[in-house]
């Protein structure tokens, strides 16, 4: 299978106006009683980094429901964001990748997307920040996806660049933050993910990039101006649309994706521009805040060697223990995301007021999530997603607004199969596709409602098919399948075999997969996965957990 591996050596990765309030549109208006619906997403987020948003628990955790296992059955970018425009696993929606033949412009079916489901049920639709990966990378220019009234998407690969970024605005025209001439440069740079030819190899991408950004050594990176920072920049452009809807009659879908708490990918990397430093880059406001943030270290971080020793091949081959300088990354690392998120977190509390302030508040239902999680140490992975593994899988999904109840927390697991379907369910709208998941509305009221079923978690392609890739080569395609007590997951190509106990082990210390005395529950665990590998629909729902 043909991928490109951009990221392999990259990970080694309009303004509003406070407004007067104005009359609210009546709960009525559009079609039935359908309430307003805001989303964000952020970018890589760990569930666990809630912890440093006071206005995400103020605003959304205290005001609404949190759903504290819920899992993202294929933890990379694309196939994620896949999974949430269209309600499907990726063995059905087909997304398996983020770049060609598969990232946005690979992606089938790109008419009969969530948004356009929204449209028909009588909904204005807009979205801000960063899209599908891939987006504007094939012509260096954002046409605006069906579905969407309003369209501001950050252009691959500046969308991932903190202070030089590329937006689209409405498919018609653009607009830069920051240096132009080094955002373009990275949209230009971003072309070598899409292009419909073989894979290109490491030299290819070398003169690629000196191409577009001339030779090493670099010391280029843009400007980093504060009023240019992205999550402020996209916050307050998504802050005006939401002011500019309290004059229409429809109700709305507005989603903002910023790119925290991503890295910064190009100019970041050692391996290609080479910038040093924090990263990603908090606002200037939290910079020296964010320096007071400790990377965590639970009991899997840099896991030791016995334990290590029975993980997969692509594991023990390529990880061995992680050196002081990586460790120091890492906390570089987690400086920048803390700081980064803490800039979300304000935007969330300008959301709020932006909402109360015209009137919008009270017919609002806000949902908060992240495409997927982060490793960052933990089994002596030096940050990456894509893995199995809980820190990877699990996801940020709060639901907050009328008719939900609040303060409540749902401890069971659910996937991001679902989350097109609560979506639908808050605005009384009607799918275009199979859907393999299910609202979670009736949950939210009711856990006891909350479906008995296993969860599929996959990954049909390795991250990058290039053997000359001289990193992430842990990365490999598996299969497997979650309950709310055991997951297993086996490697596509060794077949070598994960089972854990998440109830007595949660850090996935022990890996049972070898031991005769769980036998017969690997037996059962491969029995589920048999069926919701390749389920559709309903059959998804048909596997029980117990």
């Amino acid at each position: 299978m043909r991928k490109l591996p951009i990221l392999a050596l990259v990970a080694l990765g309009c303004c509003a106006v406070a407004a007067a309030p104005a009359q609210a549109r009546k709960a009525g208006a559009g079609k039935g009683k359908q309430p307003n619906i805001v989303v964000i997403m952020t970018d890589d987020q760990a569930a666990a980094d809630l912890v440093h948003m006071p206005n995400v628990k103020k605003l959304l955790i205290d005001r609404g429901t949190t759903f504290s296992d819920a899992v993202d059955s294929f933890p990379l970018c694309c196939p994620a964001r896949a999974t949430f425009i269209t309600g499907q696993y990726a063995h059905n929606h087909k997304v398996i990748g983020n770049f060609f033949p598969y990232g946005w412009y690979g992606m089938k079916g790109r008419d009969n997307i969530l948004p356009t489901w929204l449209q028909k049920s009588g909904y204005r639709t807009g979205m801000v920040g960063k899209w599908l990966n891939g987006y504007g990378a094939k012509t260096g220019k954002g046409e605006k996806p069906k579905g969407f009234d309003v369209w501001r998407g950050l252009l691959d690969l500046s969308s991932y660049d903190y202070f030089n970024f590329v937006m689209s605005l409405d498919g018609k025209g653009e607009k830069t933050w920051g240096d132009s001439v080094f955002a373009h440069k990275m949209v230009d740079f971003a072309n070598i993910q899409v292009i419909d030819k073989p894979e290109p190899v490491i030299l290819e991408i070398i003169k690629k990039l000196r191409a577009v950004f001339g030779p090493p050594p670099y010391s280029d990176f843009g400007s980093e101006n504060a009023e240019d920072y992205t999550v402020d920049v996209t916050g307050d452009v998504f802050a005006g649309l939401l002011d500019k809807e309290k004059s229409e009659k429809k109700p709305f879908f507005m989603w903002w994706a910023p790119a925290s708490p991503h890295r910064e990918d190009v100019a970041s990397s050692p391996s290609l521009l080479g910038r040093r430093g924090v990263d990603p880059r908090p606002p200037p406001r939290y910079a020296a805040k964010s320096k007071s943030y400790k990377l965590p270290r639970p009991p899997n971080f840099n896991q030791s060697a016995a334990s290590f020793a029975k993980l997969p091949a692509n594991m023990t081959t390529h990880l061995p223990l992680l050196s002081d300088e990586q460790i120091a990354s890492l906390q570089l690392n987690y400086e920048g995301r803390v700081g980064s998120l803490l800039a979300v977190d304000d935007h969330v509390a300008k959301i709020v007021a932006k909402l109360k302030a015209t009137g919008q508040y009270s017919n609002t239902t806000i949902i908060f999530t992240s495409d997927n999680g982060w490793m960052q140490g933990e089994h002596r992975v030096p940050g990456d997603k894509y893995l199995a593994y809980e820190e990877s899988l699990r996801v940020p999904f709060i639901v907050a607004g009328s008719g939900v109840p609040k303060s409540r927390k749902i401890k069971g697991q659910v996937s991001n199969v679902d989350f097109a379907a609560t979506i639908l369910d808050l605005a009384k709208a009607k799918a275009g596709r199979t859907l393999d998941g299910v609202s979670l509305l009736p949950t939210a009221n009711n856990p006891a409602k909350r479906p008995d079923r296993a969860i599929s978690i996959e990954a049909p392609e390795p991250l990058f098919a290039s053997s000359s890739i001289p990193s992430n080569r842990w990365d490999q395609a598996y299969k497997g399948v979650r309950t709310d007590a055991w997951k297993y997951v086996v490697y596509k190509v060794s077949g070598d075999e994960e089972l854990y106990n998440l109830k007595a082990d949660p850090f996935e210390i022990n890996n049972l997969a070898a031991d005769p005395a769980y036998a017969a529950i690997k037996a059962k665990m491969i029995a589920k996965l048999a069926k919701v590998n390749t389920c559709v629909g309903a059959k998804c729902r048909a596997v029980p957990a117990g």
